[in-house]
């Protein structure tokens, strides 16, 4: 795929919930002997029907996860590994550590909103989680060193993503942030001649396309008598007689819709554009190839149709694996 990017000279940027799993995944390795066996427990509760109703059962009646996942162990596979009460102490750290991470990747993996425009703020908020919990007293070694890689690796991987074009610039077109979205007035400055250069292009294409397709009539005489005694006046005015321009038609653009007030975070960026559409034309045009959604939902449902395929389903049909996927998707 990044071969295919990079050959084809499309923009692109790394999946931000990709990213956060990799940062997480790379921070559990200090607890990585706890983990294997919350995966042992975890694999065989859900490959074992009997395991899953009995501890359904015994958290009903004794009303605590904890015990109730330690006494469903003992009694249908007492071979599984055991946690020492340290170990239950950290899942419990791990769990509160981890679970801005979980929100963050939920919210950004959403279908039906935009969510480039959120990376930057995200990041960078997800940063300042992170640091408040390090000052947090957490008792285990395992744990302080996983707080440490986290903080680490989001540095390393974000420190400079305000200068990724692609992000800041669905970030200042999003009307719910715009400059405000940005720590560094640079970033947003760069990002705002960018875009209005990409309008610029496409008030120039439009106009390039307009004039090709319609045939000019014969002008109409003057309005005004032709006399030397304005020759004077036309020369000195002739540079400011209002001329098609795109350049400065995208900078009068631009400049009229950071002047407009931030909508509030909870309304839909949009619908806010389809409403003004007519009166940034040029701008509308850039915005639709910068606010895009993301592609996790597209590919959970093809690794759901990996597992579908399996090998006592090897002879589905690609309808029939097209029907099961599509009702696995939409269905409730």
């Amino acid at each position: 795929m990044k071969a295919a990017v990079r050959k084809a000279e499309w923009k692109h940027f790394p999946c931000f919930a990709h990213t956060l799993n990799l940062i997480v995944r790379e921070s559990l390795k200090h607890i990585q002997g706890t983990v294997t066996k919350v995966k042992s427990v975890v694999e065989y509760v859900n490959r074992s029907t009997v395991a899953t109703e009995r501890l359904k059962a015994t958290q009903k009646q004794m009303g605590l996860e904890k015990e109730a996942i330690i006494a469903t162990i003992a009694l249908v596979n007492p071979s599984l590994p055991t946690l020492t009460l340290d170990e239950w102490d950290m899942i419990k750290d791990v769990c509160e550590i981890l679970k801005p991470f979980e929100e963050v990747t939920v919210e950004i993996s959403g279908e039906r909103f935009v969510t480039a425009s959120k990376v930057i703020l995200i990041a960078r908020d997800l940063q300042k989680v992170v640091q408040r919990l390090r000052g947090a007293v957490f008792k285990h070694a395992p744990v302080l060193s996983m707080m440490c890689s986290l903080a680490e690796e989001m540095q390393n991987r974000f420190h400079n993503i305000e200068q990724v074009r692609l992000l800041s610039e669905a970030t200042l077109l999003d009307p719910r942030f715009k400059q405000r979205a940005f720590r560094d007035p640079a970033a947003a400055d760069e990002a705002a001649k960018s875009i209005t250069a990409a309008a610029a292009r496409v008030w120039s294409s439009d106009e390039q396309t307009q004039a090709e397709r319609t045939t000019l009539p014969a002008p109409p005489p003057p309005s005004e008598p032709t006399s030397s005694v304005w020759e004077d006046f036309d020369e000195r005015a002739a540079d400011a007689v209002s001329i098609s321009n795109p350049s400065s038609a995208a900078v009068t653009a631009m400049r009229g819709y950071l002047a407009e007030t931030l909508i509030p975070r909870t309304e839909n960026p949009l619908a806010w554009w389809k409403a003004r559409q007519a009166v940034y034309e040029g701008l509308t045009a850039v915005m639709k190839r910068r606010l895009v959604a993301t592609s996790v939902p597209s590919e959970i449902i093809f690794s759901k149709t990996g597992q579908i395929i399996s090998d006592r389903r090897s002879r589905l049909s690609p309808n029939k694996v097209r029907q099961i996927a599509f009702l696995n998707a939409n269905l409730p």
